[in-house]
């Protein structure tokens, strides 16, 4: 799998038991805790997803990652295929 998908996969692992995935304000420290990667190649493969529109990024008081709709439709179909 491509990294900025296993990435999306992360993302996705994070805010699929919420009621409302695609409001879910991800922060950094989370995907730094699974993915065990640096910031900066993580960042990158952010960049990367949201090119895509998998996910959006914010920037408040620290950056926030949303998934996409899109970005949830494809992430379950990964895990399918995962799997």
């Amino acid at each position: 799998m491509l990294d900025h998908y296993h990435l999306l996969q992360t993302i996705y692992s994070i805010v699929k038991e919420d009621p409302q995935p695609e409001k879910y304000a991800c922060r950094p420290r989370e995907l730094i805790l699974r993915q065990f990667q640096d910031w900066s190649f993580i960042s990158q493969q952010l960049n990367l997803l949201e090119t895509e529109e998998l996910i959006i990024t914010e920037q408040h008081d620290t950056l926030i990652i949303r998934i996409t709709p899109l970005g949830m439709e494809m992430a379950r179909g990964r895990e399918v295929v995962d799997r």
